[in-house]
């Protein structure tokens, strides 16, 4: 039904005019208000003053993030170093370790069999050479780790 009517109006024409007249009178007051900010900006120094401070600020703190990120990761990276070398260094404790117990063993072994060979009767003790050997070897093995 109102499609038939090309436009509506509401009110008496003077009331739509003196409206526009408005918007437009508006409009124009904030235009000069927008332009007399942006030359009142360009005069006084402060906002921009701020606006300097306050960059150099941000940018100080953004150098500042970065060379903490930098010292972060290399923190981190000294780290897993420290790990790793930790790690490694255990595990030749524990070789040797391993290794001293088999010493150990094997020093006791020696002494059981000179214990043994000793109590041979007199036919069966043949002297080897190997036994002063041993004898000096057990005698600076226990020199050195049992001292």
């Amino acid at each position: 039904m109102l499609g038939n009517k090309a436009a509506t109006t509401i009110g008496p024409e003077s009331w739509r005019n003196s409206t526009l007249k408005g918007i437009k009178l508006s409009q124009t007051i904030v235009q000069k208000s927008d332009k007399s900010c942006d030359v009142g900006r360009s005069l006084d120094p402060l906002p921009h003053l701020r606006d300097t401070v306050a960059q150099l600020s941000n940018d100080e703190i953004h150098r500042y993030t970065r060379e903490v990120r930098v010292i972060v990761a290399k923190l981190r990276e000294s780290l897993l170093d420290t790990n790793e070398e930790i790690k490694a260094l255990t595990r030749g404790k524990e070789a040797l370790e391993k290794a001293l117990e088999h010493t150990r063993k094997d020093i006791a072994l020696n002494k059981d069999s000179q214990e043994i060979r000793v109590s041979r009767p007199a036919r069966e003790r043949v002297r080897f050479k190997m036994e002063s050997l041993s004898q000096s070897y057990i005698d600076i093995l226990i020199n050195t780790f049992f001292l």
